[in-house]
């Protein structure tokens, strides 16, 4: 699961599509940032923004919009994991309008933003806000009891992903060490485990590190893919696993989960 340049991070729309285009201002070097989106992907939906001017990513505390239209969209690439570009896709396109648990996310304009025609709750992304994270849960997921320790778990409707959540208050454990050991923790589940991105920032909040088992040829285990963040006091271990015959939905529904997160103090 990689971080992709261009577009702020974001895969392009489809050719054709209506799209909003937003802005986002790095604070740290003073550069803009514009992305270009589904419309149907609301702007309060752009979390983690990998900056134009000097490359790195970082959390977008406001995205504003700034314009919208339809045409060509340049191509765009993954570079680590061969994950297909139609499931990322799908994955935005899914989105007809967040919730914050039940109750509609309000647009700059102070309007709930619209679902599509016919489309239930139930396929609609939401948005999870505790008082330590916020994520997007994707359509068709559900939240589920989470495991020893954990603070929030999920899983597709057809069960083939799950998502898990664990917070660690723990300041005094550096994040080379927390790599350590989750490299260490992720290999004693999975029977193997290698870093597949990593964006080192200047402070280990604006640090990312994905971590994924590697995938059989056989195609006849489960894949698991980790992402690693730190907003002192806490540590972050998000952890998704898909099933060797996992849906496209439930890929798509395993990224933007990934792709969403975003870590915050109480």
């Amino acid at each position: 699961m990689t971080l992709d340049d261009g577009n702020g991070g974001f895969p392009e729309p489809p050719a054709g599509e209506s799209v909003r285009v937003v802005r986002c201002t790095h604070t740290t070097c003073g550069s803009e940032t514009r992305i270009r989106l589904p419309r149907q992907l609301p702007p309060e939906a752009v979390r983690r923004v990998v900056c134009d001017g000097c490359g790195h990513a970082y959390e977008c505390e406001r995205a504003e919009e700034v314009g919208r239209g339809s045409g060509a969209s340049r191509a765009w690439r993954l570079v680590s994991i061969p994950i297909a570009a139609a499931a990322v896709i799908g994955a935005l396109l899914l989105i007809r309008g967040l919730e914050d648990d039940g109750s509609p996310e309000q647009s700059d304009a102070g309007s709930p933003v619209p679902p599509a025609a016919g489309d239930g709750g139930a396929r609609e992304a939401r948005v999870v806000r505790e008082p330590t994270f916020t994520l997007a849960l994707p359509p068709g997921w559900e939240r589920t009891d989470p495991p020893p320790g954990a603070t929030f778990a999920a899983r597709s409707e057809d069960r083939t992903g799950e998502a898990a959540l664990w917070v660690r208050d723990d300041p005094g454990l550096d994040f080379a060490a927390f790599e350590r050991r989750s490299l260490k923790q992720l290999r004693e589940l999975a029977g193997s485990a290698v870093v597949a991105d990593r964006v080192n920032g200047p402070t280990p909040e604006e640090t990312i590190v994905q971590l994924e088992s590697e995938r059989p040829s056989s195609g006849t285990s489960p894949v698991y893919e980790v992402t690693l963040r730190a907003v002192d006091p806490y540590r972050y271990y998000l952890s998704t696993t898909l099933a060797p015959q996992a849906s496209a939905r439930a890929r798509a529904g395993a990224r933007l989960i990934h792709r969403s997160f975003l870590p915050t103090r109480d």
